[in-house]
Formats: structure tokens, C-alpha cells, sequence
């Protein structure tokens, strides 16, 4: 599991380069910006919530019983 959550926090770096080296870029015009930066932050966002929910198995605790027959 950490080797996942290491490969995303590499991903989660150079995306975050990725979109700094577009701020910074002042010839590019703002509507191109925009267009570049799109998929990047959508990626961002996936990666993000990816992490949180590999992070939330990682830290659950599992047991070994069956539920299936509760009674109540």
C-alpha cells in the first residue's frame, strides 16, 4: 500500500510542477492557460480523492466475523 501512496505523492509533485511552469509562463494567454490547466487540475482532483480513500483502507481495521446473520 505504500508504494501506491508513494506513486501518487510523485504524481501529485510533478502535476503541481506542471501547473506552476503554466502560471509562471507569461506568454501564454490566460484562455490558454485555462484550456492547458484543465485536465491537469481534474487529474488533481482524481489523485486526490484516490489518496484519501487508499489512505482510509490502509487504515481500517478488518475483522473476521460474519454479519450477514445479525440479529437484532
Amino acid at each position: 500500500m505504500e508504494k501506491f501512496l508513494d506513486c501518487i505523492d510523485e504524481f501529485e509533485e510533478r502535476l503541481k510542477r506542471e501547473i506552476l511552469s503554466i502560471v509562471e509562463d507569461q506568454s501564454i494567454p490566460l484562455t490558454e492557460k485555462n484550456r492547458l490547466m484543465a485536465p491537469l487540475s481534474d487529474q488533481k482532483k482524481i489523485i486526490t480523492q484516490t489518496k484519501k480513500e487508499l489512505q482510509s483502507v490502509k487504515d481500517r481495521v478488518y475483522e473476521a466475523k460474519c454479519e450477514m446473520y445479525k440479529f437484532q
